[in-house]
């Protein structure tokens, strides 16, 4: 069992059509820079409660757990002196129980086969079915078609085969007079020749939802952040703590340099900047996105039923006069979706909504009188309603004896098939129940073997190989069961690790966690594997160790050892890349390849038949000519020509400059130096004023004008 298709969308770089990935296999490998959307993908695998709009199909339907190494899990597992949770992991025990647990395990794995063998025999039958509810409703639609004008009043709400094939099924016991055609005719010319007919009731519009939004108190309420910090007092002085959040948004992760000012800032400030914006502040922002949200679909909905009103010409309601209360209250909405849209901008500002009661009890008002005038009318054509309904009860029985014959043939085959299915579902009951007493035995003979120590042992093992040896692991003293770090001198390392230290111990923590299991009685349950980014802050023999480890794991699912049934590495590290992925045996059908990139703002996704991640020189090449569009083109140029000039020719930019004619080399420089870039590291003005096609005529001139368009042509596969 593995996930064969991922469809994100919605989230984060993700647009409305989002990417998808199908026909994944057993080893996936995805390849892209930072920021192109890999967590992304790595979260909505991890966390799928969270990312309902997005899509995850499981072979056979079964879903496995799901193992995800990124951010997320190191900040959820290795916090400042919390201790992990132990790894348990089967030990030695007695070979009878280690033999009887593999023959479990078999027994296991044929039930598992049994069920997925039903489960594709059910769907067989099921859609056999569909195919005779098709038939059933093609033999209906033959009965109805020549009837329908002539009776089209009793046909309503069935004029479609689908409809009238289920009203043909509703109809099976109709107990109504059967009349010939003639007869039914005859009543037809006489009932339906009037104009009058019932008229449909209206419902009133409820608004107490609105009201309650327009009155929340949220609305008068300055919000600020937390005052005990060291930095409120200035932010009060200010009184702008909104535009200093939106700075915030910019100084994050950029270095320590205001985005404002351009001044160097204290080692704590975007520290403390965060603690002034704390969860309380964020709440409040919270609740303000979700009555807008709300406020919008609430005041839309609303006023599509106006429209809806108006367009169904109903003659008893005044539509001059509803047309001009929906014009007041659609100014009102818009002027309230102004305030509440300021009010996030700015959070600590206070502000006012108009209340849309007056015209909605207008609205209100107009649809009780409408109401009373079609109680009125229904009530005058009561007698001639009864009459109509008795006349369609008699077409329906009718139509019901000329199809006697296909509904006999129908039940008679559907019987067969229902009785299989049940027979099959109760097979598949006693499978599932076997399953559950299977693991229940394979459970308690684990019992007698499993320990957190041996997986402590390899850990620190490994540590030492990986020359890391200022740590290890120790069984906890406070808290059975789970693991804490300690220095040689007995300190708790877990505050004063670095970020190779604690990148290495979260790595080969996750790496035997996907051996175990931090619950004694999950070990063997079968799994999935994400790797995102694992390779972050280590060093070249680091990195060969758990490219080295990762392939272990592809050997074992290629092997069908252990419990790890799907694997994907996602990187931006080529060389990682290129390791993790070699193979000695070629054309194995098991792995897929892809490569995520970010264009025009959004995520895309690429499959290739084989490998496409060589060297990081050729991959910049490569999306000079793939992706000429690319709203990084002159990043990805400018990393060219340093590579090439700089570190293969030893030629410098000014050199190269000088060369070009006068009209490209201002444009030059920009691309050389990129100090167009803005606050956010994105290219500014400029590169959106200048043609992309410049851009590209300038790089090739760089290689034409220093005598290495040879070179040029080589890479981008064109003729001299």
């Amino acid at each position: 069992m593995m996930i064969t298709e991922i469809q994100i969308k919605d989230c984060a770089s993700y647009d409305h059509n989002g990417v998808t990935l199908r026909d994944l296999k057993e080893i996936n490998f995805i390849y892209g820079p930072n920021g192109s959307g890999k967590t992304t993908l790595s979260n909505a695998i991890a966390y799928r409660e969270k990312y309902p709009q997005c899509r995850i199909t499981w072979e056979n339907n079964i879903s496995l757990k799901a193992f995800v190494y990124n951010r997320n899990f190191i900040n959820e597992n290795f916090g400042s002196n919390k201790n992990q949770k132990g790894i348990f992991t089967l030990g030695k025990v007695e070979k009878d129980a280690k033999e009887l647990i593999d023959a479990r395990k078999l027994e296991m794995a044929q039930s598992n086969t049994d069920i997925i063998r039903d489960i594709t025999a059910i769907e067989g039958l099921n859609a056999n079915i569909e195919i005779k509810e098709t038939h059933l409703a093609e033999d209906c639609w033959k009965v109805y078609t020549p009837l329908k004008d002539i009776f089209k009043p009793a046909f309503k709400g069935s004029a479609f085969k689908n409809t009238f094939k289920d009203r043909c099924k509703a109809e099976a016991h109709n107990s109504s007079d059967l009349l010939d055609l003639t007869s039914l005719k005859e009543k037809a010319a006489r009932i339906y020749s009037g104009s009058t007919e019932p008229k449909t009731d209206i419902s009133l519009i409820h608004f107490n939802a609105l009201q309650a939004m327009e009155s929340h108190e949220i609305w008068a309420k300055r919000i600020f952040g937390k005052e005990d910090v060291d930095i409120a007092a200035l932010i009060k002085k200010l009184n702008n703590s909104d535009w200093v959040k939106q700075g915030l948004v910019y100084y994050s992760g950029k270095g320590d340099v205001c985005p404002f000012c351009q001044q160097k800032t204290p080692d704590n400030f975007e520290s403390q900047l965060n603690e002034y914006f704390d969860e309380t502040y964020l709440s409040h922002l919270k609740v303000l996105t979700d009555i807008k949200s709300d406020y919008w679909a609430r005041t839309e909905g609303v006023v599509a039923e106006i429209q809806m009103l108006l367009e169904s010409k109903n003659n008893m309601v005044d539509h001059e006069r509803l047309e001009e209360f929906k014009t007041r209250l659609t100014l009102k909405i818009k002027a309230n979706k102004e305030r509440i849209d300021s009010k996030i901008k700015e959070p600590g500002s206070i502000i006012e909504l108009e209340s849309l009661t007056p015209e909605l009890e207008s609205i209100n008002e107009l649809i009780q009188d409408a109401r009373k005038k079609i109680a009125l009318h229904n009530e005058t054509v009561k007698n001639l309603a009864r009459e109509s309904s008795q006349l369609t009860g008699e077409v329906w029985r009718y139509i019901i004896e000329q199809l006697k014959l296909v509904f006999q043939r129908y039940h008679s085959d559907l019987a067969t098939s229902v009785k299989i299915i049940e027979d099959l579902e109760l097979r598949i009951s006693q499978n599932e129940g076997s399953l559950k007493m299977l693991r229940e035995e394979i459970a308690k003979l684990e019992m007698q073997g499993t320990n957190v120590a041996q997986t402590k042992n390899e850990i620190n093992a490994l540590l030492g190989k990986f020359g890391f040896t200022g740590f290890k692991l120790a069984e906890s003293t406070e808290e059975k069961g789970s693991y804490q770090m300690i220095r040689p001198n007995g300190e708790r390392a877990e505050r004063t690790l670095s970020e190779g230290e604690k990148t290495v111990i979260t790595f080969l923590y996750f790496y035997h966690l996907l051996k175990g299991s931090v619950e004694r009685d999950s070990i063997n349950v079968d799994r999935i594997v994400v790797f995102d980014d694992p390779i972050s802050s280590l060093d070249g023999d680091a990195l060969f160790i758990v490219s080295h480890l990762i392939r272990r794991i592809i050997e074992d699912i290629r092997s069908k050892k252990g419990n790890v049934r799907q694997l994907f590495v996602l990187t931006h590290n080529v060389d990682f890349h290129q390791e993790v992925s070699f193979r000695k045996v070629k054309n194995l059908n098991d792995e897929t390849y892809w490569i995520l990139r970010k264009e025009h703002d959004f995520s895309t996704i690429e499959q290739y038949d084989s490998n496409p991640v060589n060297s990081s020189y050729e991959l910049l090449w490569r999306e000079v000519k793939e992706h000429p569009d690319s709203i990084t083109l002159d990043i990805t140029l400018r990393r060219i020509i340093e590579t090439y000039f700089k570190a293969y020719e030893g030629i410098s930019t000014d050199v190269i400059v000088n060369q070009l004619d006068e009209k490209d080399r201002m444009l030059a420089g920009y691309l050389f130096t990129g100090y167009d870039e803005g606050v956010d590291g994105s290219t500014g003005e400029l590169y959106t004023t200048v043609e992309r096609d410049n851009y590209l005529r300038v790089f090739r001139n760089v290689f034409e004008k220093t005598n290495h368009l040879d070179h040029y042509h080589q890479m981008m596969g064109t003729s001299v």
